[in-house]
């Protein structure tokens, strides 16, 4: 069905059967001038904003578009975990063009939805028109936070420990391989096939481009950590380790020196390296969209951290300066921010 056929109103009504809210704090959801949200008055409002653009931040000859509405969810969900809360709502904004049917935009939201309901998220409105270049999508997230527990990326000091969630390197290995015409499990968008498909939905290649394709978002560490008062700084690694430490680093004017041998890859990336254009290490530092936590704690509140048992990796230290160090085979070389910038082309070379 193409949507012209449906209208925009009539859109709208297929969005909200779709995504009827489950929480008690839904006041007022799609369908209204404005959605109305009761908020506890003891705890900070946290919003934030992503837009994703066709051609610019995912292609849909290798993007499904199921993939695309979970990681549409998923950035802005990182965002709230960044900050060490807890996501509530959601708004979408989309420019479709003709291009684009009713049953793709149901998939989108399809795959949104199955991301929201896991944090117990509800989508309360947005607002749809045409595009005439290409599919654009919007995300507002709101969440909530205790004021005494709010994380940001000020308040690292010389000599916190530098942490990361996870893995990292993955998303940015997933997407190159998308790139060379591989597909994982249930990939494929609306291109004309991949020449090297992967069929087996647990093999290395596949798991990489799930990464990329469907990340998830750390709210539960994110809040965990918050919660625990351990942590001086946090970020979420959207444009590359470089750059994020960079934020960090440039708002509390500090340097930082990280360490390659310490830093965390999956066992995924090193079995799909044959495949791979570059080492590990260019896509921790320039690709992004890992979606990991890189955050700081003092030497004196270690031992607490690690009672939480959070799957993370200390890969460096803040010091003193205004300079980032890398340490690699022995060698201590300046390392610039050179992840991903919408206006500006750059990339890591060792």
């Amino acid at each position: 069905m193409k949507i012209s056929d449906l209208g925009e109103f009539g859109l709208i009504k297929k969005i909200k059967e779709q995504s009827k809210g489950r929480s008690p704090s839904t006041l007022i959801g799609i369908g209204d001038d404005a959605a109305a949200l009761s908020l506890s008055p003891s705890k900070k409002l946290l919003a934030t904003t992503d837009m994703l653009l066709e051609g610019v931040h995912f292609d849909l000859s290798y993007t499904d578009l199921y993939s695309l509405g979970w990681k549409s969810a998923a950035v802005n969900l990182s965002d709230i975990a960044a900050m060490g809360g807890i996501p509530r709502f959601c708004l979408t904004a989309l420019g479709i063009p003709s291009t684009i049917s009713v049953e793709q935009i149901k998939e989108f939201y399809k795959g949104f939805n199955a991301l929201c309901r896991k944090y117990n998220v509800d989508l309360v409105g947005g607002d749809t028109c045409r595009s005439e270049k290409g599919l654009v999508v919007s995300v507002t997230a709101l969440g909530e936070v205790e004021k005494s527990k709010m994380l940001t990326r000020a308040g690292a000091q010389p000599g916190d420990l530098i942490f990361v969630t996870g893995t990292l390197g993955d998303s940015a290995a997933g997407l190159e391989l998308l790139k060379a015409g591989y597909r994982g499990h249930g990939t494929g968008g609306r291109g004309k096939g991949s020449k090297s498909a992967i069929r087996n939905p647990q093999s290395e290649i596949a798991r990489l481009i799930t990464k990329h394709l469907q990340p998830v978002p750390r709210t539960e560490w994110g809040r965990k950590i918050a919660l625990s008062g351990c942590a001086t700084a946090m970020i979420d690694i959207s444009d590359g380790l470089s750059s994020d430490l960079g934020h960090i680093c440039e708002e509390n004017r500090v340097g930082a020196e990280i360490r390659a041998d310490q830093i965390p890859f999956s066992k995924d990336i090193h079995k799909a390296a044959d495949h791979l254009k570059a080492i590990p290490l260019h896509y921790v530092l320039s690709g992004g969209e890992d979606y990991e936590l890189l955050f700081t704690v003092p030497p004196s509140k270690l031992k607490k951290f690690l009672s939480l048992k959070i799957s993370s990796t200390q890969i460096g230290t803040i010091i003193a300066g205004n300079k980032m160090f890398l340490r690699d085979d022995g060698k201590r070389v300046v390392l610039k921010p050179k992840g991903f910038n919408h206006f500006a082309r750059a990339e890591y070379s060792l």
